[in-house]
């Protein structure tokens, strides 16, 4: 008869946190070697290259993809990556790679990282995490994969990843400094985001859902892509709205830990493409 200890039993109220909510903390350490096993089994990721890490994000422990799982997944699924823009605006450098299968199915992902005043070598290697970024965004959205990648986690402030907290409701977020708050009109989680044609064939209007339960409009595609980024890694933004004659317009979003920038502003109704 062997000597290994069963894992303890999973209670309801754990499991439903664990499956619903993707909150790992009240696993057990053993329970969560096994799930970490689990999973890298289910992606056949080799779990002793350490593909994935433990990370405590807005109250709820996740886990987060490392250079080696999307290293990996690109080898097992035969991923080829491509470039299609490198391109710096408002002292973001940005840089969008595209992802393909051999069944053709393709994915899009962008990288952006926030270029400053630096220079030299300092700013060559910021332009690089830039396309690292966005090589392995895009590796794990065409993967399915909807968590945060290791060049993600860097970035995060250290408000993101305190202690687990009891109970936390999806509407709360952290507290902000009184000059982010006055800088912005509402501090919400992304729920939604849908997207419709316009009369213009290049360009779409986008549907963005709120935590408070409003709505707002953007045609704005790096709005767009913000909001969705926003969605799937559950953080807080910051966000700016006006009233238009087609509704509430997105003018501004931003993670609730960085100062609001607006972005390059969408047409007006005298030069609306459609």
């Amino acid at each position: 008869m062997g000597t290994e200890l069963a894992a303890p039993p999973i209670d309801a109220a754990t499991v439903s946190r664990v499956l619903l909510h993707g909150d790992l903390s009240k696993l057990s350490e053993d329970q969560k070697i096994k799930y970490y096993m689990r999973v890298c089994d289910s992606l056949g990721l080799n779990p002793y290259t350490q593909p994935f890490a433990y990370i405590t994000l807005n109250g709820k422990e996740i886990l987060y993809a490392k250079r080696e799982a999307t290293e990996q997944l690109r080898r097992l699924h035969n991923v080829s990556i491509e470039i299609r823009t490198r391109e710096a605006t408002e002292g973001v450098y940005i840089v969008v790679a595209r992802a393909t299968l051999p069944s053709g199915r393709h994915d899009e992902n962008l990288g952006a990282v926030p270029l400053g005043t630096v220079g030299g070598e300092a700013r060559a290697n910021l332009m690089m995490k830039a396309e690292t970024k966005a090589k392995r965004r895009v590796t794990l959205s065409i993967c399915g994969l909807g968590m945060l990648d290791e060049t993600e986690v860097e970035s995060l402030p250290p408000a993101a990843t305190a202690a687990p907290l009891e109970d936390t409701k999806p509407t709360e977020a952290p507290p902000l400094s009184t000059a982010f708050v006055q800088n912005a009109h509402e501090l919400v989680y992304i729920t939604k985001v849908d997207s419709q044609p316009t009369r213009n064939k290049a360009v779409n209007r986008y549907t963005i859902t709120l935590s408070t339960g409003a709505i707002v409009t953007t045609i704005n595609e790096w709005l767009a892509s913000l909001a969705e980024d926003a969605q799937t890694s559950n953080y807080p933004v910051l966000i700016k709205t006006k009233d238009t004659k087609y509704g509430v317009d997105l003018v501004a979003l931003q993670r609730a830990d960085q100062e609001i920038t607006a972005p390059e502003p969408p047409p007006d109704e005298k030069n609306l493409p459609f």
